[in-house]
Order: C-alpha cells, then structure tokens, then sequence
C-alpha cells in the first residue's frame, strides 16, 4: 500500500504555474526518468510548500520522504535531513530502511551504497520522493549522499526535491562547489521561485482570515511583505476578516522572526544595521562608514556588511555601489525596535547627512528631498521637516501617491507651526488636487469637507456649490451614499447667484443625473439647461457632466443615436478637463447606447475604454471600474475565463470601492453559477461592507446576485426576498432588473418542489406565484437603448420567467415552455441560463415517461456539455444524477456538433437524429441499441427510414451527408 509521509499543508495561491512545473517533475519520474530538482527563493517565499504540495496532489501513488538540514554550530550529526526522512519510512515487502551510520561519524561509502541500494529496491515497488529542506545548511555527509543518488540509474523511479535559500552562500560555502557540480548532470533541474504577486497575496490573506480582505488592507500588506507568503501570514495574524488597515505596530511574531538572524550577529554588526534602518534607503558603503564613525559604530564596516551578507539580512545592488536589507521588513522592524531616543540620534544624523548631500548637488531628486524632510520630522525638528517636505512636493510628480503624501504630511505639520506662511486652505487645495489626480477618493472627499469647514457660502457661493457636488460625487464613489438629491439641490441654489457660471452648469447637470435615476420629469429639462449654460461657459469639466445627462436623458427617451454622440462629446469634454471620473461615466452611457451590457461587443467597448484610460495615465481605481464592467459582461455571456482575466486587472492594484464592490459582485456570481458557495457568499459580503447603502444603487446588481447566491446555497426563501427587493424599487430599473422575475418565480418553485418533497401543500407556494404573475405579468425591462439583441433578450427571460412559473403550477405544458427557453437563451449567448433550461427541460420531459426519452436524451448531452465547459458544478451533478437513474448514456461526441434539422435534416423525428448521432460516431447497430436501451431491430429500422428520406444508399452515406449538412438539430416533444 503507498504510504505518504508529509506535514499538512495551508492552501496553495497563486503558484499554479510553478506547480505544474513541479508536477511535471513528478510525472517523468513516474514514467521512468530520475530526476533532481532543486528550488530556490528567498526565506518564507513558499519553497516547502510547494513541492509538499506536488506530492500531495499525486497521494497515495507516491512515497514521499521528506527532511530539513538545520544549522547546526556545536554539533557534527552526518545525513541529518536523509535520517528524519528515513525515520518515518515504512516497512513495504520486509524491507527495513537502512541506518545512515552512528553518533557523529562521517559519512562512509557504505552508508551511502546501502541507501542507494535500499532505494532501487524501494523504486522497483513504488516510485519515491525525498524532499530536503534548507539545503544551504546540508552537512558534507548529507552532500556526498544526494550527489551519489543523483548519478545513479537514470530509470530509477526516484525524485529528489531540494530547497535552497538564495542569498546565504557566501564565497567559501561548501555547497557553491556541490551546485556548480551538480550543474554539469543530467536530469538535474532547477525552479527560482519569485515573491507572489499583489492578487496572490490578496488570495493568501482571504485563505487565513476566513474572508476576502479589504483591498486597502491588500495594498497595505503587500507594500510591507512584497509577497513573501511567510511575512503576510505573520503580519496578518490574529486581524480580523474586515480590518482595512494594519496596526501601527508589527505583530511581536513577525519582529521575533525577522530578527533571528539579526540576534546572531555580532555587537558592531547590529549597530551598524539598525543606523542602516535608520537610513531608510541604500546607502554606498563609505558614507556608511562616515555615519558610523559619528554614531560611535565599529570602523570596519565592510567586514560588518559582510557578515550581515552571510546572514541572509543585507545585499548589494547589481553594480555593487550600494548596500540594503534583502527585505524591506527587516528595516522596519529593526527600527519599530529602538529605543525612541537612539531612534530620533540616528535620524538626526542622517538628516546632517542628507543636508550634505543636498548642498553637494545642482539639483537635489525627489528621493534624497523626501529622504531630508522624513530625517527631520523623525528627529523631532519639526520646522525643517515642514520646509523641505514642501520642497520635495514642488518636484513631486503630478498624479502620484508620493506628492499626495507628501502634502498630507505638510498639512500635518502645518498645525504645529502657526508661523507657517503657507494658510490651511492653500494646503487643502493642494491636497485635494493631488488626491484627485492619484484617484485617492477618500483622502479626497476628506480635503473637500475640510475646505467645505473653511469656505464661507455666504462670500464664495459657487466654491461652495462646486465642492458640495465634488463631495457628493466622492461619498458616491466611495460607498458612503447614493447620489445625494439634498445636497445637489443645495448647490444649485447657491451657484444659482450666477446663473451664467460653470459651477451652476456643473450643479445643475448633477442634479439631473440623480433625477434621471429617479424618475423625476423634470430632469431632462434641467440637463438641457445645464447643456446651455456649460456650452457659453466654456468650462470642459461642466460640459462632460451636462452633456453625459443628456445622453442619459437622450437614452431614457429612446434616442439611442442622439445619446451615443452626446456622450462621445462627453468623453472629449472630459479628456479635456483632466476628469477621469467623468471620462468613466461618460464611456458608460455610450457604451450603454450602443447596445446591451449583456454582450460581448458592450464587454469590449469597456475594454476600449480602460486602454484609453490607461494611454492617459488615469489612476487604477477608474480603470478597475471599466475592467469590472468588463467582466460583468463577459460572465453575462458565459466568457467566463474571459471574465477572470478582467478581474484580475481590477485587483492587480487598489480598485478603489467602485471597482472593489463591482468586482466583488461579479466575482461572487461567477463564484455562485460555478457551485463555490462559500466564495460567493464572501464576495458578497464584502461587497456589502464595502457599500454599507447597497440596494439604494440602482447602477448595481445587489439584489439579483444576491438572489443567485441564496438559490446556489438551497435558500430560495431568502432568494425570493432578495429578488423582490429589486423588482419593487423606485425609480430607473437596476442593474440586472431582467434576471429578477426569473429568479423571484425560480425560488417559488423550488418552495413549491421542497414542500411536495416533504409531503405537505404546495398552497403557500402556488398562491405566491399567483401573486408574483398579477403583480408582473411580463419581466423588468431596463430603461434606454432597445436593441435586436436586447429584444431578443427579453423574449429569452420572458420564456424563462413563464418556465419557472409553470413550474412552481406544475403546468403540463412545462416541458414545452423549457425546451422553447433552452433555445431562445442560446440564440442570445446567455449560456448559463441555456445549461440551466437544458436541465428543467430533461426533468420536465422525463416526468412524461418514455414519449420525453427522446428529446430529454439530447438535451441532457446538451445541458452537460455546456455545463463542463461553463465549470458548472451543480447543474453538471444534477445532469449527471438524472442521466444515471434514467440510464441515458452520455456518451460523446454528440450530433449537436455535426448535424441536424437544417438543410435535408428536417424531416427527421428527434429518434431518428438521436440514432444517427451514433451512426457518424461510427457505433454499431449492438452499440446503438445497448446505448439507447432499444432493440437491435428498431435501430435498423430507423437507419433504413433515414437511409430512405435522405436518398443515401448506406450507414457511411448517411454519415457522410450528415457531416456535410450538419446543424443543431430541432428538438420536438411529440416525436419518438
């Protein structure tokens, strides 16, 4: 019996490729080929875990031994990493593992030939992985042994996985001559594994919170950690699944580990590395030494960066010029460490030094001007901190977080020196446009409700009135509230003292955004209105918001063509101002103009627009909104590998809450359609965390997704709820106002279904539906653009919603109604939908007995071959579950890709085409008959009408034209 020796692993992220790699490993050694693989990355990067989890996910085929080397100084114990593999190795055909000799002798070629001799018989009865661990601090023994295995037999079933620290061989190592050896043999591989990446590390931290993270905790961590998955499972610990910021201190676990290196380091070493943390960047190696003298450190400081080097705590650069810790963590903590007095000494004399520095250059950069004012503050010396902070921020790059924070800390200063010529107010302006061209909403919103306390309305009206519609556009943004009529109104009438002003367009157009949500007459009026008054403005910032409300009044109206020039107006009004926000909005409506979001040509207008956005310099947060539109769309349609790779550029960096809520609710759907229920379930939470006012936004799906994730979970009550949140909202339709109906009459059949399961009434239920019917007899169509296709959708939900309700009445047309679904979703590309009627249609047909076997036969290979390509697991179980107690063979390929009713096909029953999906199969008439549960005689009779309606003159002819005229074949319920 295989026996597998291995430590239970933490889920696996972000590591599929080097998975694979590992695995492949595995595989050509299964098949025969030796082989030796050694990985290398950083300390705590994920090297142990992932050949663990190879192994795992080859169980029980494999017998894995696995052992750590350990760096021993006083003790001399040979084969310490192959004795703790070999202890736990079991006893298979009476073959005891060998002893790898005693007490602490050296290693003996004896030793070593029992071992490879052990192995050989071992491999002949299983093939065998040893895992060593930390081979950086592989005894010589242990060295010769692996070196003698890694030669042997070249169709041994054996693997060796090594694990190597990078960066802790100095010169005279032992085991830089063993790997340049090594090197030369064949069947010797090598796999650097990297940091993981900001998603990754994303993923990681919802493994071990429970939940997925706040995206601000995300960014937060992975700055610290850079995505060593050791340092993020260390800081995060112990936080809880809705923190949105770390502490101000490090977890005391992460300090302890980061520093057990240090501790070994000698007395002049640990002081000269914290005056480098002090530092806070690379620092040439001389002027380490200057400071060092100053500081009272040792003089030898090349010798100290040395043994620091060996230590595995500092590097070089690539030119050799400069020094820095291997990761930036050591240097925070090793200062988080200090005493607060050595902490402000240090600093002050790296503020001395920087001063220096700056005297000495033409033209001080950003980085050394940054690096003063942050010597300074840390020092206490509060004046200069302020002074050159500003001075770093007048070189500062527009659009970046640096200036912003830079800023930040100016105005932060600026409250301890009243002396400052610099006013409050100039700082907030500052702040705000900085904020502003970073995409920082937040930091933002907060500038403009500081400058809302300092601006006086009764001198400066059209201030006021342009930051009150800023702060509303940003608690938009941001999740706070729905577009706020009250304020906007509020800023109409103070910008209304001068009706001719930018700021009364500007005020008025939002005004009429928010109307046209809501369904107020008015609205469309005050767009055109505030398009007049934009227009002689000249304002390019009013003009993109007025003239994107007349496109959505334009929309609204049905004047899809006027509404797409509008908006294209927009767009460039928005270019011009340097508005991203409005560039958003203004490439939605459109999009939304040109057709359906439930497309894929709408899908590729975001992805137009993101580029755009990205050719512009926009910051991410309005591009992860376009790219979560953009995978809305393509799950809409079922692209749902295309959808995750939308995703992924959402969350390649901070989303913002727009793009975060946005991609939470399509990743909890996809999450959802594909059976995940617990990820789908988080997704959504967090979504609702992150918009605490979240039906109140029409512009999102809540209430429908909500609804898909309470049915994934077997709660239809709570579905129906959800869906009837939607259905009964005020004002403009919501996003995905279609699917409500549907989902409302799905969750009363499903009631209706457990009631009659648990043998009691189904009244409750049917009267339910009766009600839903009367209330909506037709299905929630949104408001604007009716296109073909959307039209065509709404034939395709109207049919679904008619399903579902005959379902919940047990109609006995039902089998009908879901066929004629089935067809009218695939004819849209709602392929989910599609999959699911596939599956109703199969149960509705076999309730008729034998007269449904036919067409529910194809059906039931249809809906299954959808459901594998969407990842569907439910509806693939249900399929599957329906095909095993009907014995209905779901054998392929199937006709749906060859043949069918059209073009010579059509006078086929569904019988006779379910036979001649077999017949191209090339299956014979035994096959056949065995396949469809029908006699050998009926087969050929079948075959010969075919062979006389198609005028072929035999089974390869009839393949044959089949082949040629092929097309889906037209199902009809009464043939057999």
């Amino acid at each position: 019996m295989a026996h597998l020796v291995m430590a239970t692993e933490p889920e696996l992220v972000g590591r599929g490729t080097e998975l694979a790699e590992v695995q492949a490993q595995l595989n050509g050694m299964v098949a025969g080929s030796a082989n030796c693989l050694v990985v290398s990355g950083d300390p705590g990067i994920g090297k142990t875990a992932l050949v663990h989890h190879a192994c795992a996910s080859m169980a029980p085929s494999l017998l894995v031994l696995s052992g750590a080397c350990l760096p021993l100084t006083s003790l001399k114990i040979p084969f310490i990493a192959l004795r703790t593999a070999l202890r736990a190795a079991p006893q298979l055909d009476g073959l005891d593992a060998p002893l790898l000799g005693t007490g602490t002798s050296g290693a003996t070629d004896a030793v070593i030939i029992d071992l490879d001799n052990w192995l050989s018989r071992m491999c002949r009865i299983q093939p065998v992985v040893i895992i060593v661990d930390d081979l950086q601090w592989a005894d010589q023994g242990t060295l010769d042994a692996l070196m003698f295995l890694i030669a042997g037999p070249g169709d041994r079933r054996l693997s060796i996985l090594a694990t190597l620290r990078s960066g802790e061989l100095g010169e005279t190592h032992l085991l830089r001559r063993w790997l340049a050896d090594i090197r030369r043999m064949p069947r010797v591989f090598w796999l650097r594994l990297g940091p993981l990446d900001r998603q990754a590390t994303g993923a990681q931290m919802a493994e071990i919170l429970g939940a997925s993270p706040h995206q601000s905790l995300v960014q937060q961590v992975f700055s610290h950690t850079a995505g060593n998955a050791y340092l993020t499972r260390l800081i995060i610990a112990g936080l809880r699944s809705d923190t949105r910021a770390l502490p101000a201190q490090l977890p005391e676990d992460l300090r302890a580990a980061v520093l057990r290196s240090w501790h070994g380091l000698s007395t002049g070493a640990r002081a000269l590395t914290e005056l480098m943390a002090a530092g806070g960047r690379p620092i040439r190696a001389e002027d380490l030494n200057g400071l060092a003298r100053q500081a009272g450190a040792a003089d030898d400081t090349l010798g100290i960066l040395h043994e620091a080097s060996a230590a595995g705590l500092v590097e070089t650069n690539p030119e050799g010029s400069h020094w820095w810790f291997r990761h930036p963590i050591i240097s925070e903590v090793l200062e988080q460490s200090m005493e607060s007095g050595q902490r402000q000494e240090l600093h002050s004399l790296f503020a001395a030094y920087a001063e220096n520095l700056v005297k000495l250059s033409v033209a001080p950069g950003l980085e050394l001007l940054t690096s003063l004012a942050h010597h300074h503050d840390a020092a206490g010396h509060l004046p200069q901190a302020y002074r050159w902070t500003l001075r770093a921020a007048a070189v500062a790059t527009p659009g970046t977080g640096e200036l912003l924070r830079l800023l930040t800390r100016a105005l932060t200063l600026r409250e301890f020196l009243p002396e400052a010529k610099e006013n409050r107010e100039e700082l907030l302006a500052l702040v705000r446009s900085a904020a502003e061209d970073a995409g920082a909403m937040e930091e933002e919103l907060e500038a403009v409700q500081s400058l809302l306390e300092v601006v006086d309305e009764s001198r400066r009206p059209l201030d006021a009135a342009e930051l009150l519609v800023r702060g509303t556009l940003l608690r938009f943004s941001a999740g706070h509230e729905f577009l706020s009529e009250g304020t906007l109104r509020r800023a109409v009438r103070l910008a209304q003292v001068s009706p001719e002003s930018w700021q009364y367009a500007y005020a008025l157009a939002e005004l009429a955004h928010v109307g046209i949500w809501k369904d107020d007459p008015e609205a469309p009026t005050r767009a055109a209105r505030a398009l007049d008054i934009a227009l002689r403005a000249g304002n390019p910032r009013a003009l993109s918001y007025a003239l994107s409300a007349n496109a959505m009044a334009a929309l609204i109206g049905e004047r899809p063509a006027e509404a797409r020039v509008l908006a294209g107006r927009a767009a460039l009004a928005a270019t011009q101002a340097k508005d991203f926000w409005a560039m958003v909005h203004a490439t939605l409506w459109q999009a939304n103009a040109t057709e359906t979001w439930l497309s894929r040509s709408f899908a590729d207008l975001m992805l137009s627009g993101r580029q755009q956005l990205m050719v512009l310099g926009a910051p991410h947060v309005y591009i992860a909104k376009l790219a979560a539109d953009e995978a809305a769309s393509y799950l809409a349609v079922g692209l749902w590998r295309e959808c995750a790779s939308a995703l992924r550029v959402v969350l390649g960096s901070d989303p913002g809450p727009l793009g975060d809520v946005s991609a939470r609710l399509t990743a909890g759907r996809l999450a959802a359609l594909q059976g995940r229920i617990e990820e789908a379930q988080a997704h959504l939470e967090r979504a609702e965390e992150l918009f605490a006012y979240q039906s109140g936004y029409n512009n999102f799906d809540f209430d429908a997704i909500r609804a898909e994730v309470f049915l994934a979970s077997g709660n239809p009550a709570a579905a129906y709820a959800a869906a009837m949140a939607g259905a009964t909202k005020e004002g403009q339709p919501p996003t995905m106002c279609e699917w409500l109906l549907p989902l409302a009459a799905r969750a009363l059949a499903d009631l209706a279904q457990l009631a009659s399961d648990e043998g009691q009434e189904t009244t409750e239920a049917r009267a339910l539906t009766e009600t839903l019917l009367t209330q909506f007899p037709a299905v929630i169509r949104d408001t604007g653009n009716d296109t073909e296709l959307y039209a065509a959708h709404i034939v395709a939900f109207t049919l679904l919603y008619q399903a579902e309700i005959g379902r919940a009445q047990a109609l006995s047309n039902n089998a009908a109604q879901w066929i004629e679904t089935c067809d009218a979703c695939r004819s849209t590309s709602l392929r989910w939908e599609e999959a699911y009627a596939c599956w109703r249609s199969v149960q509705a047909l076999l309730l008729h007995g034998h007269t449904g076997r036919a067409p529910a036969t194809v059906l039931l290979r249809r809906g299954i071959a959808l459901a594998n390509e969407l990842q569907a697991v439910q509806l693939q179980s249900a399929l599957r579950e329906i095909a095993i107690r009907a014995r209905i063979t779901t054998d392929q390929p199937v006709i749906g890709k060859l043949v069918g009713g059209a073009n010579g096909l059509q006078g086929l029953t569904v019988r006779e085409l379910e036979i001649l999906e077999h017949v191209v199969a090339g299956r014979t008439y035994a096959q056949i008959a065995s396949s469809l549960v029908i006699s050998e005689k009926t087969v050929s009779s079948h075959i010969s009408n075919m062979l006389r309606k198609t005028g072929t003159a035999n089974r390869l002819d009839l393949s044959r034209f089949a082949t040629r005229r092929g097309a889906d074949p037209v199902i009809s319920v009464d043939d057999d």
